[in-house]
């Protein structure tokens, strides 16, 4: 179904799309369907789960020793790696839920997925500095995402240079307005 779904996105369009639609294409009953994937954001809300899963699954903690803004760099990287199958539907759906404000606003929560993708660099993702975290990396992840939605190269370099930017930046203002935290990008995870 999902795969289905993310074949007829890149060819249809997202925004007119049906579970009744993405049934009949997939061979899948369509009580079935229904029963599995009430809405159109239910099955892509499973799908943002089982590429948190697979980044979840690849994370080593032996990548600890390294600073956490070159593990968050690394983890953001293989999620898109992940994503790259998918990556025309992930378009499709990008730039139609552009076009459904009400969408876009409730329905697009990446808060959860970024929180897990903090906890794999080694870092916490609660309390007010955790919170503080979650938010700044969605807001990365999602300008990085629409990078790399546009970058056409082989090597993914100027989705990198994106990411690598926006992850400095992010680095410096802690710096600028925490000093005394600067702990927070040392290569010790657990103090965090």
């Amino acid at each position: 179904m999902i795969d289905t779904a993310l074949t007829l996105a890149a060819r249809d369009g997202w925004a007119h799309l049906s579970i009744s639609e993405i049934a009949n294409a997939a061979g899948v009953p369509l009580s079935d369907a229904l029963t599995r994937f009430s809405s159109k954001q239910v099955l892509l809300n499973t799908f943002r789960d089982q590429i948190d899963k697979t980044v979840i699954d690849g994370t080593d903690t032996d990548t600890f020793d390294q600073t956490a803004r070159d593990r968050l760099f690394d983890i953001i990287m293989r999620r898109l790696d992940a994503l790259g199958p998918w990556k025309e539907g992930i378009a499709a759906i990008s730039r139609d839920t552009l076009r459904d404000p009400l969408e876009n606003l409730c329905c697009h929560d990446l808060n959860r997925s970024m929180g897990l993708m903090i906890e794999c660099a080694g870092l916490s993702s609660t309390g007010l500095r955790g919170f503080a975290r979650t938010h700044g990396l969605t807001i990365i992840y999602l300008i990085v995402l629409h990078r790399w939605l546009k970058d056409d190269s082989t090597d993914m370099a100027p989705t990198m240079a994106e990411l690598d930017k926006k992850l400095k930046s992010i680095e410096q203002f802690v710096q600028r307005f925490q000093p005394n935290i600067p702990t927070y990008y040392k290569k010790t995870a657990n103090k965090n």
